[in-house]
């Protein structure tokens, strides 16, 4: 299972998602209109249209009187008002609409270029269609420089 939340899911049950599941970010993947699922709950993403990611970076900077505004928001759309002055500006390098992704046949040279580039801690893997097949984290990356050391 890949977990992820779909773009019906509000920034509250976000937070508690990645809270239950002690993860810091998940996949913010397309809803499907053919499986009645709980927007409320973590979901497997694998094989599903990915559009963005959500994470604990999105909360970090956000005033408590604008979070609580926002609670009840998408996941998505909050991730899109993150770079707003109002969470303290715009996170350099990240754009807020557009998770960062590789193919399952780039090279990890590409894959660490858009680590380091884009500031992120994690890159999703999608296929020709944008459909999520996998995760490369900077653990990862790491212990792959490690056993080629």
């Amino acid at each position: 299972m890949f977990f992820a939340i779909n773009d019906r899911t509000k920034v509250i049950e976000a937070i508690k998602c990645l809270r239950t599941a002690s993860l810091n970010a998940v996949p913010i993947v397309q809803s499907s209109d053919d499986i009645e699922e709980d927007h409320t709950q973590l979901i497997n993403g694998k094989g599903r249209k990915l559009i963005g990611t959500f994470s604990a970076t999105d909360l970090r900077g956000c005033h408590f009187s604008a979070l609580r505004t926002c609670l009840s928001l998408k996941a998505q759309e909050f991730t899109e008002l993150s770079t707003s002055p109002l969470f303290g500006g715009a996170r350099e390098g990240v754009s807020a609409k557009e998770p960062v992704t590789c193919r399952p046949e780039s090279p990890l040279s590409e894959v660490i270029d858009r680590v380091v580039c884009k500031h992120v801690h994690r890159v999703r893997v999608v296929d020709e269609q944008g459909l999520l097949v996998g995760l490369v984290s900077l653990t990862d990356i790491v212990g792959v420089l490690r056993v080629s050391m």
